[in-house]
C-alpha cells in the first residue's frame, strides 16, 4: 500500500464506502494470474508423482507386484506345476514354492497394514491352491473395512483380530498367542506366509515368564514418552516376548517360513520392523 493508502484506511471511519470500494480493488488485484500452458503441465505432473508413489507403497500393491503364482512345466506327464514366486528386490533374484509340496498354507499378518497385505497374499494363492488355506490377521481398531473382513473369513478362512496400538492390551496378547499356537501346530507340510508391517511390536505381543502383559504396558509406555529411536526400542521389545526376535519362525518350524516386510524404518533393518 501507499501512504496513501495508509491514510485513507485510517480515516476509515469517515468514508466507510469507499473503503469496501478500495478493499474490493486491493481483493481482486490479489486473485492469482491464470497458469500458462507450461505450469498448468507441471502441476499435472507433480501430482500424477504424488499419485504414483502413493499407489507404489500400497501395501495391497506392493505384496501383489512382488507375489506371482507361475507354471513350471517341469512334470514327466508335460503338465505344470504351480509355483510360488515372490521376488526378493525389484528385478533381483525369486524364492520359488511348489505349491504341491504343502498340504496346508498359513497366513499370519500383523501390523498397520496387516489387512492389505493378507488380502493381497490370500488372493494370489487361492487362485491357484485347492488345499487349505488358513490364518490369523491382527489390525489395529479400524484398520480393515467390514467387507474385508468379511471376505477374509468367508473366501479364505482368515481370522481377523483387532487389538490396541501402540500399547498392547488383552486383545493383543489373545492374538499373537493364537498365531503361535498356530505356528506350534504346523509340520513339514506346511507353508507359513508371515506379513510383518510397522505397528506389528504392539498388536501382536505375547509377554515371556515371568513377565506380565502389564510389564510390557509399563515398559512400553516408558519407551515411547523416552525419544529413543525405534531401532533401539524395538531391541529390547524382542527381547521381552515369546513372538520378536525370529521366535515366531522358530516356533513354525519344521514348516517352510516365507516372510514378507513392509518397512517403517530408514534403511529397513528387516530384524527390527515389528522387533
Amino acid at each position: 500500500y501507499t501512504q496513501n493508502d495508509i491514510l485513507f484506511c485510517e480515516s476509515s471511519k469517515f468514508y466507510p464506502s469507499r473503503v469496501a470500494a478500495r478493499r474490493t480493488k486491493a481483493t481482486l488485484l490479489a486473485l492469482p494470474k491464470a497458469k500458462t500452458e507450461n505450469e498448468s503441465q507441471m502441476t499435472k505432473d507433480a501430482l500424477q508423482m504424488i499419485k504414483t508413489a502413493i499407489h507404489a507403497v500400497d501395501p495391497f500393491v506392493a505384496v501383489s507386484n512382488r507375489m506371482r503364482i507361475q507354471d513350471d512345466g517341469s512334470n514327466l506327464d508335460g503338465s505344470s506345476k504351480s509355483q510360488l514366486a515372490v521376488e526378493q528386490q525389484s528385478g533381483g533374484a525369486q524364492l520359488k514354492y511348489d505349491l504341491e509340496n504343502y498340504n496346508t498354507i498359513k497366513i499370519f499378518s500383523f501390523g498397520k497394514a496387516s489387512a492389505a497385505m493378507a488380502m493381497a497374499a490370500a488372493k494370489i494363492i487361492s487362485d491357484a491352491y485347492p488345499k487349505h488355506l488358513e490364518g490369523v490377521v491382527v489390525i489395529k481398531d479400524g484398520h480393515a473395512t467390514s467387507k474385508e473382513i468379511q471376505t477374509m473369513n468367508e473366501e479364505y478362512n482368515i481370522v481377523v483380530r483387532s487389538a490396541s496400538h501402540p500399547i498392547p492390551d488383552e486383545r493383543s496378547v489373545a492374538a499373537a498367542n493364537e498365531i503361535l499356537q498356530s505356528a506350534y501346530d504346523s509340520d513339514e507340510k506346511t507353508l507359513v506366509i508371515a506379513c510383518i508391517s510397522g505397528g506389528g511390536s504392539a498388536l501382536f505381543c505375547s509377554p515371556r515368564d515371568p513377565l506380565t502383559l502389564e510389564d510390557l504396558v509399563a515398559t512400553n509406555t516408558a519407551l515411547l514418552a523416552s525419544g529413543m529411536p525405534i531401532e533401539k526400542m524395538n531391541v529390547i521389545r524382542k527381547r521381552l516376548e515369546n513372538g520378536k526376535g525370529g521366535k515366531l519362525a522358530v516356533a513354525a518350524y519344521p514348516a517352510t517360513v516365507l516372510t514378507l516386510v513392509l518397512s517403517d524404518i530408514i534403511r529397513d533393518p528387516l530384524d527390527m520392523i515389528a522387533s
